[in-house]
């Protein structure tokens, strides 16, 4: 049993997907691969919830007399296979336990130190740029949830070969950069 994100897409929509190749490098790759084969993978990442105290500069507390110190709480997600991390919002999202094939698991790649430091510094570059001052940052919860992936392989899977493919998410959730 592991804890999981709900799939909203399904295989049929998946693979919809994968016949329009990606971007322009995926086209000219994948133009000689019709085949597509299908499998479903749950990947581990870790959901960790930080612990922010912000102290104003020393000149902002003579400034405004009645300006405390706050705490925030902020939750990081961190991909297992990949190593990066984003800001996790869990509006709206339902996570759910299931009973899934254990060769359709992949567990993190990474140590969750590492994990952890990471997110330490998105956490610190989101918050200076915000609200600037001291911050003091503490991991206080490390959760492990599996995102599903839709993963299409194409061509033929025959092993020692070169196989590309593509991850499709099927939890309808994305990460997108912002400028």
């Amino acid at each position: 049993m592991i804890k999981c994100f709900p799939i909203k897409l399904n295989v049929d929509e998946a693979k919809n997907i994968a016949n329009k190749k990606g971007n322009f490098i995926g086209k000219v790759l994948l133009k000689n691969h019709n085949e597509i084969t299908m499998k479903e993978l749950y990947i581990e990442n870790k959901v960790i919830t930080y612990n922010v105290t912000f102290t104003p500069l020393p000149f902002v507390k003579k400034l405004f007399k009645n300006y405390k110190q706050q705490e925030i709480l902020i939750r990081i997600i961190a991909n297992g296979s990949t190593g990066g991390v984003s800001y996790y919002d869990d509006k709206g999202i339902d996570i759910e336990t299931k009973e899934v094939n254990p060769d359709n698991i992949q567990m993190s790649d990474y140590d969750i130190e590492k994990l952890i430091t990471k997110g330490n510094i998105l956490v610190r570059k989101i918050l200076r740029r915000r609200i600037g001052g001291n911050l003091t940052i503490n991991a206080v919860d490390v959760m492990s949830v599996f995102r599903p992936y839709h993963i299409a392989f194409f061509g033929e899977l025959i092993e020692g070969s070169k196989v590309r493919y593509i991850p499709i998410s099927a939890d309808g959730c994305n990460v997108r950069r912002t400028f």
